[in-house]
Formats: structure tokens, sequence, C-alpha cells
């Protein structure tokens, strides 16, 4: 029988539990948005925070889901206590409405959260074992069956452009030609074209390089691999193409985007 289950895919960027220390020039921080998820939890605090200029206020207990490119900065004035996941998710979960999102948590959700928070300060001097690793990815899953449904920006009803968009999901790294791609949806090229942009927006070669640049962030965010390695791993002819479109997109350099200091982030 053909499983027709929905399979999330969920990735585990980063966990931490940590103090972050608050210093009296935050405002003059650049803080970027970024291509992964992040789930938020404060046990002991609130935490103001500004959104689109806007501020506003998480409460403490409060489990917060902020989607990819999110941005986003605190207003805090003392150093707060906060546990944190960066995360990856399939489509259509690579694709929502920008924001921050309360998660209704219950008893069983806050004693998975009490236990994973304290193993968590224990990991930052020994690596995360696979049981520990698999409950992150049990508390993402149960947080994004939670994210509200009017949120997700690409929901897309067509079998065949999912198909093809799974396909670009594992697949990014080759040569992806728009002919392949229909083959891959079983359509004629100049109908799948067409189909694709009216599901998702976007034409399939700029829906495909907008997924390379993603991937390659977080390359070089969480791993030491090249430029050059990236660069290929991603599906890009060269370096320097890969810098001139990661730049195009980004606004940065992938050199100047390793470089950013991620910690001054919340």
């Amino acid at each position: 029988m053909l499983n027709q289950y929905y399979n999330a895919e969920i990735n585990i960027l980063l966990c931490r539990c940590r103090m972050v220390s608050v210093s009296h020039d935050w405002r003059k921080s650049i803080f970027l948005p970024v291509d992964f998820w992040r789930l938020y939890y404060h046990h002991d605090s609130y935490v103001d925070i500004l959104f689109e200029n806007t501020p506003a206020r998480i409460p403490s207990g409060q489990l917060i889901l902020i989607p990819p490119n999110t941005k986003l900065s605190h207003e805090m004035k003392h150093d707060f206590k906060q546990f944190y996941i960066h995360f990856l998710a399939a489509a259509p979960y690579d694709h929502c409405r920008a924001g921050i999102y309360p998660i209704e948590t219950d008893a069983a959700t806050s004693r998975l959260l009490d236990g994973l928070m304290a193993e968590a300060e224990e990991k930052e001097v020994r690596a995360p074992s696979r049981v520990f690793s698999i409950r992150l990815e049990a508390l993402c899953g149960l947080a994004l069956s939670r994210f509200p449904e009017d949120a997700v920006l690409q929901n897309h009803a067509n079998k065949q452009i999912e198909t093809v968009i799974h396909h670009i999901d594992r697949f990014y790294g080759e040569k992806l030609s728009n002919r392949k791609l229909a083959r891959v949806s079983g359509m004629a090229p100049n109908s799948f074209i067409r189909l694709f942009h009216l599901k998702t927006g976007a034409a399939p070669q700029h829906y495909l390089r907008e997924k390379r640049v993603r991937q390659a962030a977080v390359l070089l965010r969480y791993t030491e691999k090249s430029i050059p390695e990236i660069a290929e791993e991603c599906g890009f002819a060269s370096r320097y193409h890969f810098s001139r479109v990661f730049k195009q997109i980004k606004g940065y350099s992938p050199a100047e985007f390793r470089r950013y200091d991620f910690s001054s982030m919340i």
C-alpha cells in the first residue's frame, strides 16, 4: 500500500539552554532574517522583543514558534535565560508567514520541555545523544502540528507540484532543468511551468535558486565546510556563481554571512 502520511523531515540544527547576555549597545546590532525555524521557551522571565518595529512581550512559561525569515530583536535591559531550538522542516513549512506564534502546551509538553532544558544545559559540554535528538524532533513536530494552518503560505493542493517540490528538496544539488522537473511532474514543460508558478508564486528555477541559497546559509552557519565545498554541494556552477547569487538574495556575500555573530540573535 502506498504510504500517504506526511513527513515533516525535521532536521535539528542546534539546541541550547543558556543565559543571554544583554549589552548596552545591542541596538547597534544587525539582526538577519534566518532560514530556519526557531522554538523558544523562557521558563523564568518574560522577554520584550521587537517584531517589524512593533514591541511585544513573551510571557514566561510560553512556548514560541518563529518561522524562517522572521526578523526580530530584543528590548531586554537585563540578562535572561533562554531555551531554544533551531530546526528545518520540509515543504510546505519552508514558506510560512513571518511572525511570533504562541504554541499551546499541556502538562505532558511542559514535562518534556523541563526535561529537555535540563539535558540541554548538560549537553553544552558533551555531544547530544540519539535519544535526546529524537525528543527534540518530537517537540518540534508537536509545535508544528499546532502552528496556524492559515499561516502556511504554500499549502499546495496539487499533487504534481508537491511531488516536484519534494524532488527539489532532496536533489537541489543536482542539475535540475525545467524539462527534467516537468518529467518528474508528468507534465509537458510549458504546462508544468505555468502550474508551478500558479501554485507557488515563483518560476521553478527561481524556487530552486532560493532553496539552494537557504541550504547554503545553513551549511555556512552550522558546518566548517569551505565555501567552494558548499557551492558544489548546493548545485552552483562555481564559487563565483554561488557568491553572486547568494549576495543577490541575502544581501551579504557567503564570507560576510559566515563571519556574522549569530550569538547576538535571540
